[in-house]
């Protein structure tokens, strides 16, 4: 049996996941990076506004890694990143045999409290100002667009799949002609009180 979900008007709950990132550059023909895991816990609040139609909003603590290499040099680096993400969902969602099947889309913003570059020849923090020009590498903030797909069963514990893509240029200084676009796949869990 198919309907539409209609219960209650608020709930939150909390969540984790498992999450691969890399960034797409470009007008680099040399410098590649390729996915490598890490991992998300936090929590949500959702407000169902309608009979199938709700807003839901998340604060998520990021750890996310991802691997850089360049060609010209044979380097290879490790980046990691530790920071808050805040997206907002507007949702579509249904009912099925007391089940909840949920599909959302909407903006994201994230700080980063954390940032490093680590390889064999060298370790550089991100966020760490140059004192010439008194910029940092990366900045700290991004923002982009997430797309939510997830499945509530019946005990309220639900299984999602999130993917974001930044659209903003993460690098700052001295990178002017670089473009740094961050990606993010999640694979997770919650629970809904």
């Amino acid at each position: 049996m198919f309907s539409f979900h209609t219960k209650g008007q608020s709930s939150a709950g909390v969540k984790a996941d498992v999450n691969l990132s890399n960034f797409w550059i470009t007008q680099s023909t040399h410098v590649k990076s390729s996915m490598k895991a890490g991992g998300s816990a936090g929590f949500f609040y959702k407000y169902k506004w309608r009979e199938n139609k709700a807003v839901q909003t998340d604060m998520m603590f990021r750890f996310r890694r991802s691997e850089f290499y360049n060609q010209n040099t044979g380097e290879m680096a490790d980046y990691r990143y530790f920071g808050i993400e805040i997206p907002v969902y507007s949702m579509l969602q249904a009912e099925i045999d007391n089940q909840i099947l949920y599909l959302g889309i909407g903006p994201f913003a994230s700080f980063g409290l954390f940032s490093r570059y680590e390889s064999a020849q060298r370790c550089i923090d991100l966020y760490q100002k140059d004192p010439i020009s008194d910029k940092e590498l990366m900045y700290r903030w991004d923002c982009g667009v997430g797309l939510f797909i997830g499945y509530e069963l019946r005990c309220r514990l639900q299984f999602n799949f999130n993917y974001h893509l930044g659209v903003r240029n993460v690098f700052s200084n001295g990178f002017e002609n670089v473009t740094m676009i961050s990606q993010l796949n999640c694979l997770g869990v919650g629970y809904r009180f």
